[in-house]
C-alpha cells in the first residue's frame, strides 16, 4: 500500500503494465536505416533515442559498428563536430567500405560516389596530404614527425586538414572498433 497507493489487484497489474521491465527491444533492420536518415537529416542522438525509447548509448552502438571483422581502421571525415563519412579500411585485401552519414556531397570523402575502389581511397588521401612532388616534403616529413612519404601517417599527423576546407579526419583502430 505505502508503495503503490493501493492493494487492488487490479490497480497493481495495471500499474505493472506500464512499468518498463525485462529485456530492452531490439531494433530492426528498418529502424537502423531509419536511424541513419535520422542522423543525416541532423537529428543528435539523444532525439533519435527519445524517439525509439531506448539509451543513447544503444542509438550510438548501431551507428558507429564495424560493419564486418576485416576491417581494421576506420577513418570518420568530419566537419566540425558532425560525421560526413565513416570509412572501413581492410589493407589485407585492399578495400574500404563507406557510410555516408549527410546528403550534403561537397562534405562527403567521395562525394556521389558510393562504392569507392582502393585507387579511390588512395586518390582522397593523397589530396589530405602535400603533393609528393612539393619542393622540401623532406623537411615537411621530419617536421611532422614522418620518415617517408605515406598518406595514411601524414593523415594520422596532421588529422588530414587541409587549407582548403574545414574538414578533417578522425581515426579509430580495430581494438577500439569492437562493441
Amino acid at each position: 500500500m505505502e508503495l503503490f497507493g493501493t492493494d487492488n489487484e487490479t490497480e497493481l497489474r495495471k500499474i505493472a503494465g506500464r512499468l518498463r521491465g525485462g529485456r530492452k527491444k531490439s531494433l530492426s533492420e528498418q529502424d537502423i536505416a531509419t536511424i541513419i536518415e535520422m542522423q543525416k537529416c541532423g537529428k543528435t542522438t539523444k532525439e533519435i533515442a527519445e524517439h525509439f525509447g531506448v539509451s543513447r548509448q544503444t542509438i550510438s552502438k548501431y551507428l558507429n559498428h564495424p560493419l564486418d571483422d576485416s576491417y581494421v581502421m576506420r577513418l570518420d571525415f568530419m566537419f566540425r563536430q558532425k560525421v560526413c563519412t565513416e570509412i572501413y579500411v581492410d589493407f589485407e585485401h585492399k578495400k574500404i567500405k563507406i557510410v555516408n552519414r549527410t546528403d550534403d556531397i561537397m562534405k562527403r570523402a567521395f562525394g556521389v560516389n558510393e562504392n569507392p575502389t582502393w585507387d579511390d581511397f588512395e586518390a582522397f588521401l593523397e589530396d589530405r596530404c602535400f603533393p609528393r612532388t612539393r619542393a622540401m616534403s623532406k623537411s615537411i616529413l621530419r617536421h611532422i614527425g614522418v620518415d617517408h612519404y605515406d598518406p595514411i601517417q601524414i593523415i594520422e599527423m596532421t588529422k588530414g586538414r587541409t587549407a582548403e576546407d574545414n574538414q578533417y579526419i578522425n581515426f579509430t583502430r580495430k581494438a577500439r572498433l569492437a562493441l
